[in-house]
């Protein structure tokens, strides 16, 4: 009696670059907490100020708000990532961060290992636009 023969196995699936940085590494979790750090490698800053420089540098394509900016500081602060200090010792007032050199390493890291994402999401938007927007541009030149 014949043995049935077993079904060729299915290719492996392969992820298209966009897919791969829209469902990989870039999310939310990853790019906040690099972006701060690098913004505080500029200045010291307290939460609202960070918040307010993230979402001048994003126009509002990366949501922060108080629920995910104060953990993550003070996350990142029992990390030994930054350092903070309260305005007026004596009374609670604003917290300023300042990245120490722990945070400089970790920032540098992160950011080495995100730059090919980065770009591979500039390439995908930028070939979207062409090929959404290419062709009314031709019209509107003729």
């Amino acid at each position: 009696m014949a043995t049935p023969s077993a079904s060729p196995a299915k290719p492996a699936k392969r992820r298209e670059p966009l897919e791969e940085v829209l469902r990989g590494p870039i999310k939310s979790k990853t790019l906040l907490p690099v972006l701060v750090l690098h913004l505080l490698a500029e200045r010291p800053d307290h939460g609202l100020g960070l918040m307010q420089r993230i979402d001048a540098l994003c126009r509002g394509l990366l949501a922060v708000n108080t629920n995910s900016m104060y953990p993550l500081l003070r996350r990142l602060e029992e990390r030994g990532f930054l350092a903070g200090e309260w305005e007026h010792p004596s009374k609670r007032s604003r917290r300023f961060y300042r990245l120490t050199p722990e945070g400089n390493a970790r920032m540098n890291r992160i950011k080495g290992d995100m730059l090919p994402y980065l770009d591979t999401l500039a390439k995908s938007v930028e070939g979207l636009k062409r090929e959404l927007y290419a062709s009314a541009t031709v019209q509107r030149a003729s």
